[in-house]
């Protein structure tokens, strides 16, 4: 059996909001400093894709996605292909659903949506994943086996891909290694991140709570994932950046242990 090949480790910028939204082209010097391969983006703040991809190519780092709302994906879609084209990836999220589509016929008309989208970006060789929450864990009400991720997954899984979050997972209640296992085939981004204690389910740096990693990263990197995906919300231990930090340590310890 060949040894199993462990997937780049790339930073969701939403992380150090506060770094990017005052100067992303600094703060991408900084992740690389860190020793990252990679950054999913949240938004340029105004800044010229092209500005942005100069930056990653001057200081090492990949895109390994881009999230997208599903509202500008639908309104101004040319954009979203050169943007994400631009950056150098072939991923475009959708980072959430509004409140409008949380219901099942929302959810259907969603997928609806994304299916649209997704073959327009299939013809300019972009691949279309959509991310998770908690919510989508919900059931339709107290007589319904329903949920909204039962309708999100029944999309055709060549055509809409997923980005699994470990915490959201956990906080839903579901065992994150069970749903990633059913769905790792669709799942080319993994966002990893930890949970505090099961009371009072606050974000933590990675290493530094209650989620069992080490059985998921195995599971992701035999199951083809292309991104491990360090992402922490809030609850900072200190400044996001120190966060950030000691997430990468803990993470690359996981994978040499792991996979070693």
């Amino acid at each position: 059996m060949s040894p199993t090949v462990t997937p780049p480790i790339a930073l969701q910028l939403f992380t150090i909001r506060d770094e990017t939204e005052r100067n992303l082209p600094a703060a991408l010097e900084q992740v690389a400093a860190m020793g990252f391969d990679g950054v999913e983006f949240a938004g340029l703040f105004d800044h010229p894709p092209e500005q942005i991809r100069a930056v990653l190519d001057r200081v090492g780092l990949r895109a390994c996605g881009g999230h997208m709302s599903l509202e500008r994906l639908n309104s101004d879609i040319g954009q979203c292909i050169d943007e994400a084209q631009t950056l150098g990836t072939d991923l475009v999220v959708v980072p959430y659903l509004t409140e409008e589509y949380r219901t099942e016929a929302g959810y259907a008309q969603a997928v609806s949506e994304m299916l649209r989208v997704a073959s327009r970006l299939r013809s300019h060789g972009l691949r279309l994943a959509y991310h998770h929450h908690n919510f989508e864990f919900l059931t339709f009400g107290p007589d319904s086996g329903r949920r909204g991720i039962d309708v999100l997954v029944e999309a055709p899984p060549d055509r809409l891909l997923m980005e699994i979050d470990v915490y959201w997972c956990r906080h839903a209640g579901t065992d994150p290694l069970k749903f990633l296992t059913r769905h790792v085939r669709r799942t080319p981004l993994l966002h990893l991140k930890d949970m505090r204690d099961a009371k009072s389910k606050k974000f933590t740096e990675i290493g530094s709570g209650i989620i069992n990693f080490a059985p998921i990263l195995r599971t992701a990197a035999e199951g083809g994932v292309e991104w491990f995906i360090v992402e922490q919300d809030s609850d900072f231990a200190g400044s996001s950046l120190d966060s950030v930090r000691k997430s990468l340590g803990a993470l690359q310890r996981l994978c040499m242990e792991t996979f070693s």
